[in-house]
């Protein structure tokens, strides 16, 4: 067989790496186009989120004056329509959160502000935003003692904490029947602090554990309909978890409950990023 001829070999290797930048160029320029895209996205849910929410927040804040009778008493039947707009609007406006949280997690925009919080206002920061609704859906509440957290802290972002703590409620409410049981726990030392939300609904399948922290996921167990949200509630808490360095954990038996334990460090030593699974 002959050898091949030097100038043809030279010309096709030639025409090779040709080939090999074009196809470079192009990934190059597809690669930018996602990241675009990208943007133009994360854009239009933090906009769109924001101007929903203001006049979202006019139907909630006239809903509760006429509940509080402003403007003169209702008759029962028209308290219980306006009750419903404004349980609904609530709803709402939790799920347009949700999706403004999700968007900035995403863009990797988040910056924790993270202070040496004492446990006792993180007990009573989340006994403010959750107990209200604990009550209306009948469900037994056991909450630390505020006693066993006297000076006590947590090396924490308060405002981002307690929306955490918040979605993990919310979750242990949805899926505890009524007459259920939730138990709140708090807990640190020098390492680490501790945060519990244990419920008494159906559990979590093992199947389920990996798919609950991801987007738009929604579970059908428990006596909560499924479509009362939009799945993003988990996925927050574990984006706010990873930002804080921590980890968080589920213990489950089906049928007898659930339990998420959330463990943050004291003082993380660097930044780290929310990672929002595809």
């Amino acid at each position: 067989m002959p050898d091949p001829d030097p100038e043809t070999a030279a010309l096709e290797i030639l025409q090779a790496n040709v080939r090999l930048l074009a196809d470079r160029e192009k990934l190059e320029r597809e690669r930018l186009r996602l990241i675009e895209l990208d943007r133009l996205k994360t854009e239009f849910l933090a906009r769109i989120s924001h101007d929903l929410r203001t006049p979202l927040n006019s139907i909630i804040g006239f809903s509760e004056l006429i509940l509080g009778n402003t403007g003169g008493k209702m008759n029962r039947k028209h308290a219980e329509f306006i009750a419903a707009i404004n349980r609904n609007g609530h709803a709402l406006l939790a799920m347009i959160n949700d999706l403004l949280d999700l968007s900035t997690l995403d863009s990797r925009q988040t910056v924790l502000k993270a202070t040496s919080v004492p446990l006792t206002e993180i007990l009573a920061d989340l006994r403010a935003a959750t107990e209200p609704v604990l009550t209306t859906a009948k469900l037994k509440v056991i909450w630390p003692l505020a006693e066993s957290l006297a000076g006590k802290q947590a090396w924490v972002d308060r405002r981002r904490l307690l929306r955490l703590l918040v979605n993990l409620v919310d979750n242990a409410k949805k899926f505890t029947p009524a007459g259920g049981t939730v138990v709140i726990g708090m807990e640190s030392d020098s390492r680490q602090a501790t945060f519990t939300i244990s419920d008494t609904g159906p559990g979590i399948p093992l199947e389920e554990r990996e798919r609950i922290f991801k987007p738009y996921y929604q579970r059908t167990q428990g006596p909560t309909p499924r479509g009362d949200g939009v799945g993003l509630g988990l996925v927050i808490v574990k984006a706010m978890v990873d930002l804080h360095q921590g980890t968080i954990r589920i213990d489950s038996d089906p049928g007898k409950g659930c339990l998420f334990s959330v463990t943050l460090p004291q003082q993380p030593v660097a930044p780290a990023v929310a990672a929002i699974p595809p």
